[in-house]
């Protein structure tokens, strides 16, 4: 069994589909399930199943510790406790470590330069963050700290017209720009 979660949504999910591909290729039966919907009968079934042909089962469960807490969920979680050499990988969209902290887990963390370029944004910085991440999720996470930092939770050294992301995230919507989003922030990050 192993849990794969933290803050770099898109490491830990592509390590979660690497996982699926692999046991695919080993000849497991795919079962997928969600944390929300699962419980503990249908668990029990696919865990301790076998096919008609003597292949195993391979448990992919997505959102289970980050799902509401129930009655259920816990019976799940001791269960799972007691089955770590099992086949089953649980991806998790968000940082679980205080739940899994008796269990087998991988934790995602995005790299601390991406949060030198949110604090203080440049066009080297931003290049930086591309190795990374997508565009998308950049311009995401600047909008997020650029509006914390309107409320005063932030910390960004540079003063951001909001209004300018803004203007940005329109045109990218609406198509009018000749260009894509990785050369409008390009462009912003050389005028600030």
């Amino acid at each position: 069994m192993q849990i794969l979660h933290g803050d770099n949504q898109i490491a830990s999910r592509e390590k979660y589909l690497t996982e699926k591909q692999s046991a695919v290729k080993q000849g497991l039966n795919i079962v997928d399930l969600t944390g929300d919907q699962t419980n503990l009968p249908d668990l029990t079934q696919a865990v301790e199943a076998k096919s008609l042909f003597g292949s195993a089962n391979a448990i992919f469960i997505e959102s289970l510790f980050s799902s509401r807490h129930s009655n259920t969920k816990k019976q799940i979680i001791d269960y799972l406790s007691k089955k770590k050499n099992e086949s089953i990988v649980i991806w998790e969209p968000k940082d679980v470590t205080v739940q899994v902290k008796d269990l087998p887990s991988t934790k995602f963390d995005l790299p601390k330069y991406i949060f030198n370029f949110l604090d203080n944004p440049t066009l080297e910085s931003f290049h930086k963050c591309l190795t990374a991440m997508p565009v998308e999720q950049i311009f995401a996470s600047l909008a997020t700290r650029v509006h914390k930092n309107l409320l005063g939770l932030g910390r960004i050294s540079k003063k951001i017209n909001p209004q300018e992301l803004l203007n940005i995230e329109y045109k990218q919507k609406t198509s009018s720009p000749p260009y894509d989003l990785t050369t409008a922030l390009e462009i912003w990050l050389a005028k600030t």
